[in-house]
C-alpha cells in the first residue's frame, strides 16, 4: 500500500531520510483531516489515500523511541558503507532527539552506537588498525588517510562522547517508561503499542558508566580533533593506552595532572590551527570561537585567560588585526596582559624591522630610515632576527596597521615592565609614518 503511491519512497534508506522527504510526510499529515482514515483499509487509490506515516501520526508522539529506532537503523547502514557520513551525520542527530529527555533507552543507544559501531574506529585510530578485529583493513586504510573524512568522524564520535556525558551526569535521568503509559487513549491507535524488544534489550544490559572516563575520552577525541598528533595526546594523558578498549566507560580512570609542559603544547598547537582556519573578514567579536578549546584548557589545569590570550596573539601574528578589533578593545580584563605585551612586543619588532628593510630596498625611501634612531633601530633589528629564526610564521601587514597596534599596545601597558619598549616602538613607526606621508606628498607635487 505504501509503495502504490507515484512518489512513494522508503522513509528508511539514506535517500528516502531526505529532509525534503520528511517535510514532505509531516506536510501531508498536517493537512489530511481525521477521521475514519484510521485503519489500512482506508488505502484506495493514488489520488485519494494519505501517506502511510497519516495513520500512525500517534506514533509519532514517541518521538524518542522513534528516534533511536531511527538511530540504529543508520547507523547500522553506516557500518556497511563507512565512507558515507551523511548516514553517520543523520544518526547523530537522531541520537540528539533520542536522549532528549535523559532517558535510560536514550542512553543505553548511545552506548549501543558507541560499543559497536564508533568505539573499535576511534581505537584503531589511536592504536592501529590490527587491534580491532571487527573493522576491514582494506576499507578503513584507505579511510584514515582521507582528512575530510577522518575530521567528520572525530567530530561525530566527539558529539556522541558529548552526549554520554550529558545524558549519565543527569540528576533527572529516568527510568524506562512504556509506551502504553503515555497515552490516556489508546483505543484509537493503530497498530497497538507495544513494548519494543530492541530498546528493552538495550536497557536491560546498560550498565553505569564512569564520567571520569567518558571525560577523558572526549578530551582525547577533542584535541585529536584539533592536532591529529596522537604523540603529544600519549605524552600529555598518562592512562592514554588504556582508552577505547571495551569497558573503558565503564571503568575509573587516574585523574590527568594539571598544566604539564606536553598539555599546554597541545593547546598552543590547537589555538594556531582554530586561528589559521578564521577568516580576517567577518569581524570575532567575543571568544565563543575558543570556547571548547578553553573547556579542555580548563580539564587540563590551565587559565582561560591563558587561552583567550593565546589566540589573540596568535591571530595578529597571522596579520589579522582588523577582525578583533573590537575584540582587543574590551577584553583586557580577559587576558594574561604581562604575556601578552611581551608577545606582541615581538611581533611588532619582526613587523617594523620588515618595513624598515622594505623601505631600505627602495631608493625614494632611503632616506627615512636615517630619521630613525640608531640605537632603537639596532634593538628591533636584533629582537627581529632572533625571533624569525624560529618555526613560527609572521605575516607582514601595513605600516598603519602596524601603528595603530602600537597605540593601541601603548594605552594598555602603562606603568608595565616593557612600557619603555613600546614607546621606543611607537616613535619608530610614528617616524616612519610621518616621513613616507611628507615623501608621498612630494611626489604627487612633484607629478
Amino acid at each position: 500500500a505504501y509503495m502504490s503511491s507515484s512518489e512513494a519512497f522508503y522513509p528508511s534508506t539514506a535517500d528516502g531520510d531526505a529532509t525534503a522527504h520528511k517535510k514532505a510526510m509531516l506536510q501531508s499529515c498536517s493537512n489530511s483531516q481525521r477521521g475514519s482514515l484510521r485503519n489500512p483499509s482506508g488505502l484506495t487509490s493514488d489520488s485519494l489515500s494519505p501517506p502511510l506515516l497519516f495513520y500512525l501520526k500517534d506514533h509519532g508522539q514517541c518521538t524518542t523511541r522513534l528516534a533511536a529506532h531511527r538511530a540504529l537503523i543508520l547507523v547500522g547502514l553506516w557500518g556497511q558503507t563507512p565512507d558515507n557520513m551523511l548516514l553517520l551525520r543523520r544518526c547523530v542527530e537522531s541520537l540528539q532527539i533520542a536522549q532528549e529527555n535523559a532517558n535510560q533507552f536514550g542512553l543505553a543507544t548511545l552506548l549501543e552506537i558507541w560499543q559497536s559501531r564508533i568505539r573499535p574506529v576511534f581505537q584503531s585510530l589511536m592504536f592501529g588498525l590490527g587491534i580491532a578485529d571487527e573493522l576491514s583493513h582494506e576499507v578503513f586504510s584507505s579511510l584514515i588517510e582521507d582528512r575530510v573524512w577522518l575530521s567528520e568522524f572525530t567530530f561525530h564520535a566527539r558529539t556522541v562522547l558529548g552526549m554520554i556525558l550529558e545524558c549519565s551526569t543527569s540528576e533527572n535521568l529516568t527510568q524506562d517508561i512504556s509506551d502504553e503509559d503515555l497515552f490516556s487513549d489508546k483505543s484509537e491507535m493503530w497498530p497497538p503499542l507495544r513494548e519494543c524488544p530492541i530498546l528493552s534489550a538495550l536497557v536491560s544490559k546498560l550498565r553505569p558508566v564512569k564520567s571520569s572516563s567518558v571525560m577523558l575520552h572526549h578530551i582525547v577525541a577533542f584535541t585529536f580533533e584539533m592536532t591529529h598528533d596522537i604523540d603529544s595526546i600519549a605524552s600529555a594523558v598518562p592512562s592514554f593506552t588504556s582508552l577505547f578498549s571495551v569497558g573503558s566507560l565503564f571503568s575509573e580512570m587516574p585523574p590527568i595532572p594539571k598544566e604539564s609542559i606536553e598539555q599546554r603544547g597541545l593547546i598552543d598547537q590547537a589555538i594556531v590551527d582554530r586561528a589559521q582556519k578564521s577568516s580576517s573578514n567577518p569581524v570575532i567579536d567575543n571568544f565563543d570561537c575558543i570556547k571548547d578549546v578553553e573547556l579542555v584548557g580548563k580539564a587540563f589545569g590551565l587559565d582561560p585567560r591563558y587561552t583567550r590570550t593565546r589566540y589573540l596573539i596568535e591571530i595578529i601574528r597571522l596579520g589579522k588585526d582588523a577582525s578583533i578589533n573590537d575584540l582587543l578593545g574590551g577584553s583586557s580584563a580577559a587576558l594574561m596582559k604581562p604575556l601578552f605585551i611581551e608577545e606582541l612586543v615581538e611581533i611588532l619588532c619582526v613587523r617594523l624591522h620588515g618595513i624598515i628593510s622594505s623601505l631600505k630596498r627602495t631608493k625614494q625611501y632611503r632616506g627615512v630610515v636615517s630619521r630613525l634612531d640608531a640605537e632603537a633601530s639596532t634593538w628591533v633589528k636584533e629582537q627581529a632576527e632572533r625571533i624569525t629564526s624560529q618555526d613560527d610564521e609572521y605575516t607582514p601587514v601595513s605600516l598603519i596597521i602596524t601603528h595603530s597596534l602600537i597605540l593601541r599596545l601603548r594605552s594598555m601597558a602603562e606603568n608595565d615592565a616593557l612600557s619603555e619598549q613600546i614607546n621606543s616602538l611607537s616613535l619608530i613607526s610614528e617616524t616612519l609614518l610621518k616621513a613616507v606621508r611628507e615623501q608621498e606628498q612630494q611626489r604627487v607635487m612633484d607629478v
